[in-house]
């Protein structure tokens, strides 16, 4: 009987280890497992039920098996009362638990085999003590009541006690079956991997330092120059606001965000007006013009006033353009055409402005053409260029007189002819200032 148990269970653990071989490796704590025990002992013992302990140590294998080492200890009296005494059932061995899920469901199957040890103390007569070898198979279960550390556990068991001592009991069998029950803890002994992990990831995480971006800028706030940014700002490396035109005056706050490289600025990011003639710095070519004094479109009053030089042109002891002729930029007319544009009208009022301020000053108007089409048609279309200007100024108030008006055609030009760009610097109108 006991071989075909023994059979029985290798084919089992056999079938377990299969199954849990693609299962991963989970907890392989060692663990002892105290529990009373309670067997009903075989009618051939001529003895009551025994009542005993059984303790177990043990560890996970792998995910669906259990090595334990198991001992155990029952007391049970004799059937004849008239006998005032007890046998001792005892023994030692190892048990194979086998989960089919673990994870799921926290039942086990049992195999196990002793060396039993079946004490007699009659208080007269009775058969002689002798050892036996035990098998057992069963089911059980765990659950947790503390943690992951301590479950309750029970189980059920149907055990054979083979032996050769036909005098053991009172039918002459060589071998007794019996049910047992236990149950009791199953304590685990240090902390489980779940745990151990945690606390690693811990530790781990203490060693990393904190980074925040407590602006959400970008920056962290260890290299955040500037850790109060307002959300949406744009800001540098250095976790503060942009100055793309390095006027300043921060993007968020510059109404001129392109201002040129070195112009003094406002408090809004703008060109300022030093000379307060109504042109910025930035675009004023007499930068210091007399007080009250009507200028030009760019700045510099017909009369008395210090022009910022250009390449080529004569300087005074002042540093100022040694000329009489102001290039009225923005002055522009429809295509092919001497109709003024109504830019060109707003630049040509602030003329009409300044020579009315000054009315001893004579003015020539000189109209000037790229050199596409033929020199007759660009003589003729800058001679009506100059008269439209001079007609304007002259509804604005300024006296014939003053005025002259002269077509230089493609004559004088200030740039190459050979670009889109020098063209449109030849076409333009010149005001010069008459002795």
């Amino acid at each position: 009987m006991i071989s075909r148990l023994m059979a029985a269970g290798l084919g089992a653990v056999l079938l377990a280890g299969m199954s849990t071989q693609a299962q991963a490796q989970q907890d392989k704590r060692f663990y002892i497992a105290p529990m009373a025990m309670f067997t009903a002992t075989d009618d051939d013992r001529l003895l009551d039920d025994a009542v005993g302990g059984v303790f177990s140590v043990g560890k996970p294998l792998t995910s669906g098996l259990n090595f334990e080492l198991t001992g155990w200890l029952s007391e049970a009296d004799y059937d004849d009362s008239a006998v005032d005494d007890s046998a001792e059932l005892r023994g030692f061995g190892a048990t194979i638990l086998l989960f089919p899920n673990r994870d799921e469901l926290p039942v086990f199957g049992i195999l196990g085999v002793s060396h039993g040890t079946t004490e007699m103390h009659p208080a007269s007569g009775g058969s002689a003590n002798y050892d036996s070898t035990v098998g057992d198979i069963g089911i059980g279960a765990i659950y947790p009541i503390f943690s992951d550390r301590v479950y309750v556990r029970g189980q059920a068991m149907y055990r054979y006690d083979s032996h050769s001592r036909r005098d053991a009991g009172s039918t002459g069998n060589d071998g007794f079956y019996e049910a047992v029950a236990a149950l009791g803890l199953h304590v685990t002994i240090g902390k489980s991997p779940a745990t151990l992990a945690a606390e690693k990831e811990a530790e781990e995480a203490a060693l990393v330092p904190v980074v925040q971006d407590s602006d959400n800028d970008g920056v962290n706030d260890d290299a955040d120059a500037c850790p109060g940014t307002r959300a949406g700002v744009q800001v540098d490396s250095r976790g503060c606001e942009r100055d793309s035109d390095g006027d300043g005056v921060l993007d968020g706050a510059d109404q001129c965000p392109n201002t040129p490289q070195g112009q003094a600025v406002d408090a809004k990011g703008c060109s300022l007006d030093g000379d307060n003639d109504g042109v910025l710095n930035n675009l004023d070519q007499c930068p210091n013009t007399p007080a009250g004094a009507e200028v030009l479109a760019d700045g510099c009053a017909l009369t008395n006033d210090c022009r910022i030089p250009q390449p080529g042109d004569q300087v005074n002891a002042d540093g100022c353009a040694v000329t009489q002729s102001v290039i009225l930029r923005g002055v522009t007319f429809d295509l092919d055409s001497a109709r003024l544009t109504p830019n060109a009208k707003a630049i040509l009022d602030t003329v009409g402005d300044a020579l009315l301020s000054i009315e001893s000053v004579a003015v020539e108007i000189g109209g000037h053409t790229d050199s596409l089409g033929s020199n007759a048609y660009n003589q003729k279309l800058s001679q009506q260029r100059a008269q439209s200007v001079k007609d304007y100024l002259g509804d604005r108030g300024v006296g014939d007189s003053r005025m002259q008006v002269k077509g230089y055609g493609e004559a004088e030009p200030v740039a190459p002819n050979d670009t889109a760009e020098g063209r449109e610097l030849n076409r333009r109108v010149e005001l010069k200032i008459l002795e």
